[in-house]
């Protein structure tokens, strides 16, 4: 097997769920509440403290976080870095990462309105411009080209992250009972399977670590309701009996008009240097 059959791989859509309205700047405004919270994630730590302690992330470092949401992972990074810059392509996102940072008093965080698919790198500066290039989640390295981008825009160091294994005691069942069964990703994460070949056949011998997450996350009822529809309607257009459905689940669930999700993950990261 060669790049080639890992960059076709890659592009292949699984199935008709398989893929949430990539590069869709209202989508993502739309899913903004699921990712603005003040409740802690350990996810964030337990990869801002596994980047120092492989010296990836110094007091010297310059990081660029790509789709950087709300901006928790960057400002985390900012902590330690010289400069961090999170780019994405929603505003709404963008909107909540400056709150964020407004609240953790840096100065050393810029975020950015872009998409990195649509990025130049040598009309933006970028190119070699970067001790750390990272990636969380982001449907933005979608292909062997953003990969690529990433070792470009970078002088040392790329990190890209998915998850591997979700399990999500609520969200799981109202998937099952709307969607029905589909197929589940076999490779565990193809866009970091595909990844990990393509940087190996190029001889950049990426490593790979893995992480086990665990998280409770609490909402209101009428919340909840409002959570989960908006979910599945980036996969299908909900009728008002499937409506109906999620509403006296979630009701079902609920104690004294709460509604807990257990969330157990376990979470991919590769990580490379650039060559010499």
């Amino acid at each position: 097997m060669d790049i080639e059959y890992f960059e076709q791989l890659w592009a292949r859509k699984e199935n008709k769920y398989s893929s949430f309205k990539e590069g869709d700047s209202k989508a993502w405004d739309n899913r903004v509440e699921e990712f603005t919270t003040d409740k802690s994630d350990e996810r964030i730590e337990l990869v801002a403290r596994f980047l120092r302690e492989k010296h990836l992330l110094q007091e010297t470092s310059t990081v660029l976080d790509i789709g950087c949401g709300p901006g928790r992972f960057a400002l985390e990074f900012a902590r330690t870095a010289r400069q961090v810059i999170g780019i994405d392509i929603s505003p709404k996102m963008l909107d909540a990462a400056e709150k964020n940072l407004q609240s953790a008093r840096l100065d050393n965080v810029q975020f950015k309105n872009l998409d990195w698919q649509e990025a130049d790198l040598q009309t933006l500066g970028w190119l070699h411009k970067f001790s750390l290039v990272t990636a969380f989640m982001s449907p933005a390295v979608n292909n062997r080209s953003m990969l690529e981008k990433m070792t470009q825009a970078s002088t040392d160091y790329c990190l890209l992250c998915h998850f591997l294994q979700r399990e999500s005691s609520i969200a799981d069942e109202l998937k099952k009972r709307i969607l029905g069964d589909y197929p589940k990703d076999k490779y565990g994460n193809k866009g970091l399977y595909c990844s990990f070949n393509i940087l190996w056949l190029s001889n950049y011998y990426p490593e790979l670590i893995c992480f086990d997450t665990f998280r409770e996350v609490t909402r209101s009822l009428p919340e909840a309701i409002r959570y989960y529809s908006k979910k599945l309607e980036h996969k299908v257009t909900l009728t008002p009996a499937q409506k109906e459905f999620i509403a006296d689940y979630l009701e079902d669930k609920a104690e004294n008009g709460q509604v807990t999700e257990v969330i157990k993950g376990k979470i991919g990261c590769i990580y490379w240097k650039k060559r010499e």
